[in-house]
């Protein structure tokens, strides 16, 4: 799979994005200093609503990387766009073809990316899901084998606050976490999950 992603093209939908939705969402960032200067990190938002990828994309300033479901990659012009807009297919039925996808990952890391997981694999609406530690622990484990740097995961608290007409929408980044040993990463997966319940409160 040929990967398209086009940071002028990501932009340009995140500016037409900002002034669409800039009547319905009005976004409130806090914790941008927790943000990694430098790439490569792994950032691990709240899930609760679809909206959650366009406030993720328009809250943190760099072109970000999405690890998504392979399902919204099976329409021909649908995964052309969405792999221009930074999207990384992710089949979680089939882990042999997760592995494949994960394939993406290196280069995209190697070249100091900001790549976003959803930590609960799906939408929670209420309250933070336990989340799910095996994409952690492969990228824990591309960590090692790439002789990457150690990868900072940065927990975000996403939080709608409904007005008269939309939301406001209070987006908070906590500060990284990490760990070398990819045996850790249930433990990481909690730690976040703990930390993603604290920022949203």
């Amino acid at each position: 799979m040929n990967y398209l992603f086009s940071p002028t093209f990501y932009r340009l939908v995140c500016w037409i994005l900002s002034h669409s939705f800039q009547h319905l969402f009005t976004i409130r960032v806090q914790g941008l200093e927790h943000l990694p200067a430098q790439g490569p990190a792994i950032i691990c938002p709240k899930h609760q609503r679809w909206e959650d990828i366009f406030v993720t994309a328009l809250a943190l300033p760099p072109p970000l990387h999405f690890i998504a479901k392979v399902e919204l990659f099976r329409r021909p012009l649908i995964r052309e766009l969405l792999l221009t807009l930074g999207g990384v297919p992710v089949d979680r039925q089939r882990p042999r073809a997760t592995l494949s996808s994960f394939k993406l990952l290196p280069p995209l890391l190697a070249k100091q990316a900001y790549i976003v997981l959803y930590p609960e694999g799906t939408y929670v609406p209420e309250g933070v899901g336990p989340g799910k530690h095996r994409l952690i622990q492969m990228l824990l484990k591309l960590q090692s084998r790439n002789g990457l740097k150690t990868l900072p995961f940065v927990p975000v608290g996403i939080a709608y606050h409904p007005r008269s007409l939309g939301y406001e929408v209070k987006v908070n980044i906590g500060p990284p976490l990490s760990t070398t040993d990819p045996k850790q990463a249930p433990l990481l997966t909690q730690s976040l999950m703990t930390q993603i319940g604290h920022l949203c409160g």
